[in-house]
């Protein structure tokens, strides 16, 4: 047993170090089949878990080793902390309207060796808040490399600058992981270690960043490993009618992920990750308003048929989403 696990750790490592050092370009020699691709996600999860089996131990001993501290009363929007209480998102009086439109988007391309790099992340979020500020009206920040502290700094100045009439999405690019044995997911910014959870992300946390932001629409765009997890509270199974007034007056906190509870492919299509690929392709297409929904109808058709992983969107409740809220993408232009 003893060897067998050295055997294994040797393994780990060498595909780790393979990894960083040749990467082949996207689906070298065509796009591989279902059973292939199933195939290779299977080997790199193994291989993950192996590389993140310190940081995974910790988890399971303490399962708030990732945990921010969480903001004291009054604290600056600089300070690295979470937010501990909700913001006010009271219902809109008279006809709602939304005042702006606001992104933050992160991705996350240079990894800490033994992670791996990732290539795609800097190229979707810029090209994405290129979108979102010229078809749709978006004043857009992107954080490109965050750390942990910049990723919390980045959402809470978010939720400082952004009032209940706004319309705000986030979006992340970047490693990711699901740990069963706790039942929780993460984020991993770029300063993320395989030998301690101190600088993961938890799905509690960005909960907690999402239910301090007092936009009544708002939406997390996540496009990482094990993203799913995000939409469990609530799953949608496909667009309804909406009267856009009322949706206004609700506090609508809605999920996107580019996979349910399986990892998501590393590589992509035309520079980009075979998710970012789609959501790029109907946003672009997209014309006056759709629905969140429907966005994400269109992206999991055009990924499932693809690929073996499949998008999933949802109401995150504990952040504050109320039922029949919705997001609405609206075309400037």
């Amino acid at each position: 047993m003893k060897h067998l696990l050295i055997v294994l750790m040797a393994w780990a490592t060498l595909q780790t170090a393979f990894a960083q050092v040749f990467r082949p370009p996207p689906f070298i020699g065509g796009v591989p089949g279902m059973s292939q691709m199933q195939a290779i996600q299977t080997s790199r999860q193994q291989s993950r878990t192996l590389l993140y089996r310190e940081a995974l131990e910790e988890l399971r001993r303490n399962p708030r080793a990732a945990d921010y501290v969480p903001c004291p009363p009054g604290a600056s929007p600089d300070t690295v902390c979470a937010p501990a209480v909700a913001a006010d998102s009271a219902p809109a009086d008279g006809k709602p309207v939304i005042r702006k439109r606001v992104a933050l988007l992160i991705g996350n391309n240079a990894y800490t060796n033994p992670v791996p790099l990732l290539e795609t992340p800097i190229a979707d979020v810029d090209k994405i808040s290129e979108i979102l500020r010229v078809r749709y009206g978006y004043e857009v920040t992107v954080v490109k490399n965050a750390t942990k502290a910049a990723t919390a700094r980045a959402l809470n100045q978010l939720a400082a600058n952004v009032r209940p009439d706004d319309s705000v999405l986030v979006f992340y690019a970047g490693h990711g992981y699901l740990l069963n044995d706790v039942n929780m997911g993460y984020w991993l910014p770029v300063d993320a270690s395989a030998k301690t959870a101190a600088n993961w992300i938890s799905n509690e946390d960005i909960s907690r960043f999402l239910t301090a932001i007092p936009a009544r629409q708002l939406i997390l765009v996540s496009d990482s490993c094990y993203s799913g997890t995000l939409t469990r509270e609530y799953r949608f199974t496909g667009p309804a009618a909406v009267d856009p007034d009322d949706v206004l007056r609700k506090r609508s906190v809605l999920v996107l992920t580019s996979g349910g509870d399986e990892p998501v492919a590393d590589e992509g299509k035309g520079g980009h990750s075979i998710f970012a690929w789609h959501l790029i392709g109907v946003l672009n297409a997209a014309q006056g308003l759709t629905l969140g929904a429907n966005v994400f109808a269109e992206v999991r058709q055009r990924v499932s048929k693809e690929y073996p992983q499949t998008p999933q969107y949802g109401a995150a409740v504990s952040a504050g989403h109320t039922a029949g809220g919705e997001y609405l993408f609206t075309t400037a232009k």
